[in-house]
């Protein structure tokens, strides 16, 4: 019998806590949400409702969003044009709803523990306060990720590159996530066959979701290169290896030891991904797959540059689908949902430190958050990384004896 989740439980009591999770939600919606970021999206769905997603992307209209995120806004606009008012909770029900869509999915993929695994990701504090609380749009990538993971596992691979063509359209920044739950999940010689028709897939859907928006693939590509200098900083409220050594708001371009802190980031971030791949590549493992690819996304967040205090949120889920399956210790899941948590108390904290953006309890909390505290949480994070590294490779170790 599993003392997390008992074999005589009650379904009534988890449907309770869905219900309670998704009343905690409803609330939630009503809080102010980040000011900047919820702007943009307001802008951005009523601009898809008047203009349609073919004509979206113009000279002189700002957006650094890809087009994943965008389709979802698109039918959004309609309904904010309709009730102003509602804007805000309108906008973030969507990150709020894919926190359960992730909650599914863990509970699909988790085996024993899956039901605990699920509850965990719903009542996580981090999780609340990226989606329903800020208005983020991480677990909807998330979302995606995951259910490729399941359909590949389930021996649906043109599906599950329809799923992470889908993600990486919403979130590119994850791609490297993406990819290593690619790579972990096929096995042997065998799978080539398999990874090569979810790639295409991939990359099919990819080319679609541009061409929705009038762009072809140089277009899109064109696109995520620009997104990605929208920030050019060694840190954007990362509380990561960057922070510490100063560079938070300041140019990637900055020297460290003689070589540009990007170079560093870049060169950092390559090796640990291409040895994670290394290690969790062909094992056809689930388990493996998730935990190999939260370990890129800690490592990708502490020692890349142009990092957002957001960029940490996929490992945990992630780190949740290992620990469901028997693969980690709960204090990881647990070290990392402590991390995340400040990681995004301090971009909410720092975003109200602007009188225009000041809301409710952030201002009081900058004082705190923004001190030592925030060097301790820098410190913590790069510490998570090895961590991070050493439970794949033990995962990998394990999975080698089963």
């Amino acid at each position: 019998m599993n003392s997390l989740a008992p074999a005589g439980t009650s379904r009534v009591l988890w449907a309770v806590a869905w219900a309670a999770a998704a009343a905690a939600r409803a609330a939630l919606l009503w809080a102010p949400g980040h000011p900047a970021d919820l702007a943009a999206f307001h802008a951005w769905a009523l601009r898809l409702a008047e203009v349609g997603p073919w004509r979206f992307y113009a000279p002189g209209q700002f957006a650094d969003y890809l087009p994943g995120y965008l389709a979802l806004l698109w039918p959004l606009g309609f309904l904010v044009h309709a009730w102003p008012g509602a804007a805000g909770p309108l906008l973030k029900a969507v990150p709020a709803s894919a926190d359960f869509a992730v909650a599914a999915l863990l509970w699909r993929l988790g085996g024993t523990r899956g039901q605990a695994a699920a509850a965990a990701y719903l009542w996580n504090p981090a999780v609340l306060l990226a989606g329903a609380w800020w208005g983020q749009a991480e677990s909807v990538s998330v979302a995606w990720l995951l259910g490729g993971a399941v359909a590949l596992h389930r021996g649906n691979p043109g599906w599950a590159g329809v799923l992470f063509g889908w993600a990486a359209l919403t979130k590119p920044q994850y791609a490297a996530a993406g990819t290593l739950l690619l790579l972990g999940l096929v096995r042997g010689r065998a799978g080539l066959r398999t990874l090569a028709w979810s790639a295409g897939s991939c990359a099919l859907t990819v080319t679609a979701g541009g061409l929705l928006f009038g762009l072809s693939p140089v277009g899109l590509a064109r696109l995520a290169v620009s997104a990605s200098t929208t920030y050019p900083y060694g840190s954007v409220n990362a509380l990561n290896l960057w922070y510490l050594t100063g560079l938070n708001w300041k140019p990637d371009t900055l020297p460290v030891l003689g070589v540009a802190s990007s170079v560093w980031g870049l060169v950092l971030a390559s090796v640990a991904i291409a040895w994670v791949a290394w290690r969790v590549a062909a094992r056809g493992d689930p388990a493996v797959a998730a935990l190999g690819a939260s370990a890129v996304c800690v490592v990708v967040f502490a020692v890349a540059t142009r990092m957002h205090e957001r960029y940490l949120f996929p490992a945990l889920p992630l780190a949740l689908a290992a620990w469901a399956r028997g693969y980690s210790g709960a204090a990881l899941w647990v070290a990392l949902s402590v991390v995340l948590l400040a990681n995004l108390a301090y971009g909410f904290a720092y975003a109200a430190s602007f009188p225009q953006y000041a809301t409710p309890p952030w201002p009081a909390l900058w004082p705190v958050l923004s001190g030592p505290a925030s060097y301790g949480a820098a410190l913590a994070t790069v510490l998570l990384a090895g961590w991070s590294l050493y439970a794949a490779a033990s995962a990998v170790r394990r999975g080698r004896g089963c």
